[in-house]
């Protein structure tokens, strides 16, 4: 029997709530625990509706939260300590309803039903807080000790479409490998997946990518990379990402790639930092369409920028993740041919300094996965450090002058900004004119011209 950390808010928590029922943990909670690892969620269950635990809590240190009261559900918290309170229930689906919302909810006092409404059987193994006493109605502890994913229910994809995605993303996060016949479900019901919202796809295809961060005890190294290849087997990367899977078979010179343009992204999203994989797996995503439009893939990265801003905003991503990643997607060819100027290179960066440091590594990124090596002189990297190391400003208020002095030069309020940003640009080339007098003789001179 695995041994439990539990809480002591936990503890007391359970014992309050004793004289009317047993309190239980489930799911990642207690999974996690029987692996040895560290859960920071805390799902706690029990055959009392939501009024009765707001009663039995009533006076006590606990703080009682709606979160839906129709699902039975509610946040009780205590200074730090947090955990989300749902009654035993049995949920109602109508196949292709497009929500992971249960149509019907009914309440009841039977665990076992509770657990034959769960996703998993590994996320259906319950503890007693007390007692440490594991209930184990559908043998889910058998497949966390197998690593197995295996359904709760026949029909839970059906239910569920947002299942699928769970059963990729636990898979990786964990290490944990489908069954026959619930690998063979997801098959059947992966189309399922495009009734479901654009924000709850978003979330699990981010959390599918950032798989090998989830548990860093697991040592999962290339989990996103499995993530992947389990969403390419179901269909789900021609479904949801289809702009993705039309580089699939694209052909690309054989001098300079490994790889077709689909296998290309997926080694570059392979090889990229977490807070790139997004931009590394879209970087490309104009090949497809540029060699149907003018038969060959000059200004890929010009299409595959506005490619990329339409994914991104479809999948509901912040305007900012938008922005930033299309972004990189436009200029990940800057510099291909390695004959931009000096002057060039550092107003680029200069011009691009929000993104300077992401883009230089998509572009070793690029490298990496085109041929296994770095061909490529990163010439912006070079540049950026260099105008580092002899502290040139990167943006305005690193400049030694400011507004102020240019309202002492009388500059009209409308030229004010042009002035600091030609000052900046400039400076770039000619550190010396960041030494005050310098940059006041500067503009000055240009104020003058006004």
């Amino acid at each position: 029997m695995p041994s439990f950390y539990i809480p002591s808010k936990l503890k007391t928590l359970a014992e309050l709530l004793s004289p009317y029922a047993t309190l239980y943990a489930v799911g990642g909670f207690v999974r996690d625990g029987i692996m040895g690892i560290e859960c920071h969620d805390i799902d706690i269950c029990s055959k009392l509706k939501v009024e009765d635990v707001k009663k039995a809590l009533l006076n006590s240190d606990f703080a009682v939260l709606d979160k839906s009261l129709r699902m039975g559900t509610v946040i009780i918290k205590s200074g730090g300590f947090k955990a989300e309170y749902t009654t035993f229930r049995q949920d109602s689906y109508t196949a292709g309803r497009g929500t992971h919302s249960p149509e019907k909810v009914s309440f009841t006092n039977d665990l076992t039903q509770d657990a034959s409404r769960r996703d998993f059987a590994c996320n259906a193994v319950y503890l007693d807080i007390l007692t440490g006493e594991i209930v184990d109605p559908l043998g889910g502890m058998n497949d966390i000790l197998n690593r197995t994913l295996r359904y709760a229910k026949e029909d839970v994809f059906e239910a569920d479409g947002l299942r699928i995605l769970r059963l990729v993303r636990f898979g990786a996060e964990l290490g944990f490998k489908p069954d026959a016949d619930t690998l063979a479900s997801a098959h059947c019901n992966a189309w399922r997946v495009k009734d479901i919202t654009a924000e709850r796809i978003r979330e699990e295809l981010d959390g599918c990518f950032k798989a090998d961060l989830k548990h860093p005890e697991l040592k999962r190294q290339g989990a996103h990379l499995e993530a992947f290849a389990a969403l390419d087997e179901l269909g789900l990367v021609d479904m949801l990402l289809p702009e993705v899977a039309a580089l699939k078979g694209l052909p690309q010179p054989p001098k300079y790639h490994l790889y077709d343009a689909y296998g290309h992204s997926v080694k570059a999203f392979e090889l990229a930092p977490p807070h790139l994989r997004w931009a590394a797996l879209l970087h490309d995503v104009g090949k497809a369409p540029a060699v149907a439009m003018y038969g060959n893939m000059h200004g890929h990265d010009v299409i595959g920028e506005g490619i990329a801003k339409e994914i991104l905003t479809r999948l509901r991503f912040k305007n900012e993740t938008v922005r930033r990643v299309s972004q990189l997607v436009r200029w990940h060819m800057v510099d291909i041919n390695g004959n931009m100027s000096e002057s060039k290179l550092r107003r680029f960066v200069l011009e691009h300094i929000d993104i300077i440091e992401d883009l230089c590594a998509l572009i070793d990124v690029d490298g990496m996965a085109s041929n296994g090596k770095l061909t490529r002189t990163n010439r912006v990297r070079a540049a950026y450090e260099s105008m580092l190391t002899i502290k040139v400003p990167l943006k305005i208020s690193e400049l030694c002058v400011n507004g102020e002095d240019l309202i002492a030069l009388g500059v009209p309020e409308k030229d004010r900004a042009t002035l600091l940003n030609e000052l900046l640009a400039d400076t770039a080339m000619n550190p010396m004119l960041n030494f005050r007098q310098r940059a006041l003789e500067y503009l000055k001179k240009k104020a003058s011209k006004l």
